[in-house]
């Protein structure tokens, strides 16, 4: 079967999940080859202000650079939050072809609140069904509780919230840092896929304070 026919065989789920769920459950069905046009399908869009076109998060990004999912058929029950600060949990079910290569993600983000535990049992059951083939690869990135993914609508805030996670690391302004330390940061930001995304590399440019040169050469570092 076709990658997009597969695809599209997923977006009634979308719907079923959402139905089932309620508003404050996102669903979102990811093509992972047009990163910035990621979203084919999407239900109760306005938790996260996205719709269809929007690209893929910073997150999606990092798991598709480092094929997280050959290993794993999904990743559950980690933070993310939305640009007005509102934090979710979510899952990301892997859809890959044939070959086991990666042609979308199946997403969920149930908004947290006190009465939203039976919404995410009831969510966590659906995932356990999705995985039943492979139970031992439900693995989730909880340990610290960290918000691991930004949940944005623009492909610009999407490179900026890649970018801002990595600059916090640093406890030191852009202006101070050193050559070894910014072309740490771009490497980091290679590593995670950011570079897939036009424009990226103008505006990493411009956060760092350098010149677009600049960063091809940082990039170039081994």
């Amino acid at each position: 079967m076709k990658a997009k026919k597969l695809l599209e065989t997923y977006i009634p789920l979308v719907n079923f999940i959402a139905d089932i769920v309620g508003p404050h459950c996102e669903v979102l069905l990811h093509d992972v080859v047009d990163v910035q046009n990621s979203v084919i399908a999407i239900r109760n869009g306005y938790m996260s202000g996205r719709q269809l076109g929007c690209p893929l998060t910073d997150f999606g990004l990092a798991l598709l650079e480092k094929k997280s999912y050959l290993n794993q058929n999904a990743v559950v029950n980690y933070l993310s939050r939305t640009a007005n600060g509102d934090k979710l949990r979510s899952s990301t079910y892997f859809i890959k072809d044939e070959n086991n290569e990666l042609i979308g993600m199946l997403c969920v983000n149930i908004l947290l609140s006190p009465d939203n535990v039976s919404v995410k049992n009831l969510t966590d059951k659906l995932i356990n069904v999705l995985l039943a083939n492979n139970p031992e690869a439900n693995t989730g990135v909880t340990e610290e509780e960290n918000v691991v993914e930004s949940l944005c609508s623009s492909i610009e805030t999407v490179v900026d919230s890649a970018v801002e996670k990595i600059i916090a690391e640093y406890d030191m302004p852009v202006e101070r840092m050193s050559i070894d330390e910014k072309t740490a940061i771009v490497q980091k930001l290679s590593g995670n896929g950011i570079f897939k995304i036009k424009g990226a590399i103008t505006k990493v440019a411009s956060t760092l304070q350098t010149s677009e040169s600049t960063i091809y050469r940082y990039l170039s570092c081994k």
